[in-house]
């Protein structure tokens, strides 16, 4: 066998062992992306569950006492008022 036959028996055979070893690169980093991807949605499904539990009625709440407070304050200034 000539050397040129050998050095590209050998190329091949390297050209090859490359290809199935980014091959099986490829196929982890997929599995990897999946995952994160799973995180990811999980994530946005508790943060939208504590923007709709908590944070919404908490806002609700302050501009329901905003709207209450002048009616209050007002009712004090008169029980206040007779109280002198």
């Amino acid at each position: 066998m000539e050397t040129i036959n050998i050095l590209y028996l050998t190329l091949s055979v390297c050209v090859a062992l490359l290809t199935i070893f980014l091959s099986i690169t490829l196929i982890y980093l997929m599995f990897i992306l999946r995952d994160v991807s799973k995180a990811i949605d999980s994530a946005k499904d508790a943060i939208e569950k504590v923007n709709e539990y908590i944070t919404r009625p908490i806002l609700m709440t302050k501009s329901v006492i905003e709207f209450i407070m002048p009616f209050i304050n007002h009712a004090e200034e008169k029980i206040s008022g007779k109280k002198k």
